[in-house]
């Protein structure tokens, strides 16, 4: 039965480094870490329980901090980084706008 926990454990820490969503990543690398607390529990292996307490620590921390900013299950890594790209586009866009006024009253 301990193998089985240490196996599902593993399989969700695998499954949250795959995710692009940070709250679910933090959420399946949470239950991860409780799955492995216990699988090292079992076996006495004290620097893997330390470990895993910090690290659910953390994700406990970011969950917070990500509910608290508004994240939602659609926020995801690509889409914040896609965003100042869609700004510098915004803005070259008003640019020309601005350039094409100037060109008609200069007529």
């Amino acid at each position: 039965m301990t193998a089985i926990i240490g196996w599902i454990g593993s399989v969700l820490c695998v499954s949250s480094i795959l995710q692009k969503n940070q709250l679910r990543f933090r959420t399946l690398n949470l239950a991860a870490c409780v799955a492995m607390v216990t699988f090292n529990l079992a076996n006495a292996s004290w620097s893997m329980v330390a470990l895993n307490i910090v690290v659910a620590a953390i994700n406990i921390h970011q969950i917070i901090i990500l509910r608290r900013d508004g994240a939602t299950a659609a926020t995801t890594v690509d889409a914040a980084a896609a965003a100042p790209v869609a700004t510098e586009t915004a803005d070259l866009a008003a640019d020309e706008q601005h350039d094409t006024r100037r060109e008609l009253v200069a007529a």
